[in-house]
């Protein structure tokens, strides 16, 4: 399609949050297609999402595209399968939580994938719960940032997003049956986690949240 990577990936992450929550009209001016983004979760409500990845951008504001590049990465967008999960970043003495599941040796930021019917935050809320044995409140929910990479373990083409959230819980962090360890790391600990988990790791050091 004449587009490099980089632009290929923004591309397919801007066209994969519209198509979700979109509608398209033409202009009858411009003869292009226009977009009525319609947000439905906190991760849409965000006012700044902190996308991270090869080449991957967010932006605020949404630009009328023209007919072919929409097609084109809509085409490119149903090719690649997506793994779509939700996080808790917790930070404690400028350490970040990191979680290691049963048989396993890399590390992942606590969370999971939603249940059918489930919004982002009864999902964030459940998923914590089971792994970590602590109640979230509700009220203090707030975004952190969108994170993407090729997905540990599976076949190329696969990505996994993660939608990370901050919130104030109630109760003691302790590891559930599925959980192996849990730790609080560093960033010269982050080769012990997942893609997304350093990139989750990159971004705090970035903001000095961590050490």
């Amino acid at each position: 399609f004449g587009l490099t990577q980089t632009s290929m990936h923004r591309l397919l992450l801007r066209c994969e949050v519209l198509v979700r929550q979109s509608s398209f009209r033409v202009s009858p001016r411009t003869s292009q297609p226009t977009v009525t983004y319609r947000p439905r979760s906190l991760r849409q409500l965000a006012p700044q999402l902190a996308v991270s990845g090869p080449g991957a951008s967010c932006s605020n504001q949404i630009r009328p595209c023209g007919t072919s590049a929409l097609r084109q990465s809509t085409l490119a967008l149903t090719a690649m399968s997506f793994i779509d999960k939700l996080a808790l970043v917790v930070i404690h003495d400028r350490k970040t939580l990191v979680a290691r599941s049963h048989g396993k040796e890399v590390f992942f930021t606590p969370g999971g994938k939603r249940e059918p019917g489930e919004t982002d935050e009864e999902a964030l809320l459940r998923e914590i719960k089971e792994e970590l044995n602590v109640d979230i409140v509700e009220s203090t929910i707030k975004p952190y940032g969108v994170f993407q990479a090729q997905a540990f373990g599976k076949p190329e083409g696969t990505m996994v997003r993660i939608t990370c959230f901050t919130a104030e819980y109630t109760g003691t962090l302790t590891a559930s049956s599925e959980i192996e360890e849990l730790r609080f790391i560093s960033s010269a600990e982050r080769h012990m986690t997942t893609v997304t988990g350093q990139m989750i790791v990159d971004d705090l050091k970035q903001k000095d949240l961590i050490d």
